[in-house]
């Protein structure tokens, strides 16, 4: 089934379709992912009111990456806003979903600048072994497990780092296999590639640096590198996904039980 919103900036996608253990797949029009709908357009608010009947929205953006770019909400739909990074693990992130091209151009140093661009190899483990990203995305989970009217949509500034990790851990609960679950993040990449080389090029012009336009490109992207550092990160803290859903989400076997049944076909 093709996604039906028209803004590909949006990075947005339904994981309905998605197949699991035991033949199923994953009902479509309930679980959505994309990027800040502060440009959402009128056809495309209008299609997520009708055709995909969003029930609730949840934002992980922090506060300072919402000013001037609230959510455009669609009517009939509550707005949850769930940030993964407070001020202590938002500092350690690197500012991450700041204006970039602002920060190339007011930075005081290349060397400044290239420590300001987070490693996403050490921003993705932050999620789920924090324990204040940790509640959050406890929340953000249980949420979306125990909606049981039209669909929740979930998304971070780009639809890629905090929205991915949600998604890929949502799909491996689920059963989805892990080439499913990285072709699912790695679609991310037919719109942040593009991003990514225009803000190395300006790195280029202004600094005249390729190891920051180099550091720059890659913080765009989707790399199988940053999710499996996520994943990593939880099996040192917890030793197995199953603890990690138990101890880490407080999410109990009867309860996942219970979201498939409801969410697969």
């Amino acid at each position: 089934m093709t996604d039906r919103i028209k803004n590909k900036k949006l990075n947005f996608r339904d994981l309905g379709g998605i197949k699991v253990n035991g033949g199923k797949s994953v009902r479509h029009n309930l679980i959505l992912r994309s990027a800040k709908l502060s440009k959402l357009g009128s056809a495309d608010k209008l299609t997520l009111e009708k055709y995909y009947k969003v029930k609730k929205v949840i934002d992980f953006r922090a506060k300072e990456e919402k000013k001037g770019k609230t959510d455009i909400i669609p009517d009939g739909a509550e707005y949850i806003h769930i940030p993964f990074f407070n001020e202590a693990n938002m500092a350690m992130t690197g500012g991450m979903g700041s204006d970039v091209l602002s920060a190339i151009k007011k930075s005081e140093s290349k060397e400044e600048l290239y420590s300001y661009i987070p490693e996403l190899t050490d921003v993705y483990p932050i999620v789920v072994t924090d324990d204040y990203a940790l509640s959050q995305l406890s929340k953000t989970v249980k949420i979306i497990m125990n909606n049981r009217e039209g669909s929740v949509l979930f998304h971070c500034t780009a639809g890629k780092d905090r929205t991915g990790i949600t998604a890929a851990l949502i799909l491996k609960m689920l059963g989805a296999s892990d080439e499913d679950i990285l072709e699912d993040y790695l679609k991310t990449n037919e719109i942040s590639a593009k991003n990514g080389k225009k803000y190395a090029r300006l790195a280029k012009v202004f600094l005249r640096s390729k190891k920051i336009a180099d550091k720059t490109y890659r913080v765009f992207l989707a790399d199988k590198s940053y999710l499996k550092s996520a994943y990593d990160a939880m099996l040192d803290k917890f030793g197995s996904f199953d603890v990690f859903l138990s101890e880490g989400l407080g999410i109990t076997d009867d309860e996942i039980t219970d979201f498939k049944n409801y969410i697969l076909e």
